[in-house]
């Protein structure tokens, strides 16, 4: 009896969360080097689209889910503890306690997708501007401060909701994702003059600076506040723990997110690189250890965002 209850209560709980969509991408990935992003799973190739404030929600299953989790595995110890010796192998709730686990695997992901999907049309916006008529380096682009107005206010309620474990997991599967297809929004332009390469490496520092600082984004506002005005985070939430109370974030996860944005600023200050210097800036700076085809085609698409005429390709490849 405890156990179908258990696993009903673990459906209701999935219930909650917003439902799922096909995957349908407008943008191509057309290099080998990009990442891949995105997350894995049976429903990978579905989406959610989170709903106003929908992700306290979502976070309140996080929670429910742990503590359901540890109290299964605590009633299958008290059960055990008060049955007959000879029927004590045959309690297991295993089953059960993977059931509240696999809804909490979930909701990490529809709050991965969830976010991206509050900057489709950001990313929208960047395919649509005409980058080769940039003759000139400005300040930040406008979809720059769309991504820190989103994203801020996102995480930061998320970090305060649930466990650090599952916010460090969320913060690692969404840096990798939105990566990924900010990678993929800018291969997919058409052309990028010089200036607009240089206009495009402000805005991706920019906005490296904010996904490295996302494991801490909370810890910084509450760092900012004065000392009587600070509320106590609840205990075992990622505002209390994630980096020790520190405004530093994780070193691999700073690792991380430098990796995936080098071959995004690499691709950019190729394209912005004078024609006569970019083959061999090309072999000293990208990731030629793939297949020679893969590497010829990722040549060509830089070749293809500088402008560079597809008659005169076939010499530079």
């Amino acid at each position: 009896a405890f156990q179908k209850k258990l696993r009903a209560y673990a459906a209701v709980l999935e219930g909650k969360l917003p439902p799922a969509e096909p995957r349908t991408s407008n943008v191509v990935a057309k290099m080998t080097g990009a990442a891949s992003g995105g997350t894995t799973g049976p429903d990978s190739s579905a989406v959610y689209r989170i709903p106003p404030g929908g992700e306290v929600t979502v976070c309140h299953v996080i929670d429910t889910c742990e503590y359901c989790a540890e109290t299964v595995e605590a009633l299958e110890d008290l059960i055990r503890d008060r049955i007959g010796p000879s029927y004590r192998e045959r309690i297991d709730m295993g089953e059960e306690q993977g059931a509240f686990q696999d809804v909490t695997a979930r909701c990490v992901r529809v709050l991965v997708s969830g976010l991206e999907q509050r900057l489709d049309g950001t990313m929208r916006d960047v395919s649509r501007t005409n980058w080769g008529a940039f003759d000139e380096v400005g300040e930040e682009s406008p979809y720059v401060g769309a991504v820190h107005r989103t994203v801020h206010p996102f995480v930061a309620k998320v970090r305060e909701l649930i466990p650090s474990s599952y916010f460090r997991s969320f913060c690692d599967k969404f840096a990798l994702s939105f990566v990924g297809t900010y990678y993929r929004t800018l291969v997919g332009l058409k052309r990028i003059s010089e200036a607009g390469t240089q206009q495009l490496l402000l805005d991706v520092y920019s906005i490296k600076t904010l996904v490295l600082r996302l494991p801490v984004l909370e810890a910084e506002r509450r760092s900012a506040l004065s000392p009587g005005g600070k509320v106590p985070p609840r205990p075992g939430c990622a505002g209390t723990n994630l980096s020790g109370g520190s405004t530093i974030a994780p070193a691999m996860y700073t690792k991380m997110v430098n990796k995936e944005f080098r071959r995004l600023e690499v691709m950019l200050k190729l394209v912005g690189s004078p024609r006569e210097l970019l083959v061999d800036m090309f072999r000293a700076q990208w990731d030629c250890s793939v297949e020679p085809s893969a590497v010829a085609a990722d040549l060509a698409t830089v070749l293809g965002l500088k402008g560079v005429p597809r008659s005169d390709q076939p010499a530079m490849l």
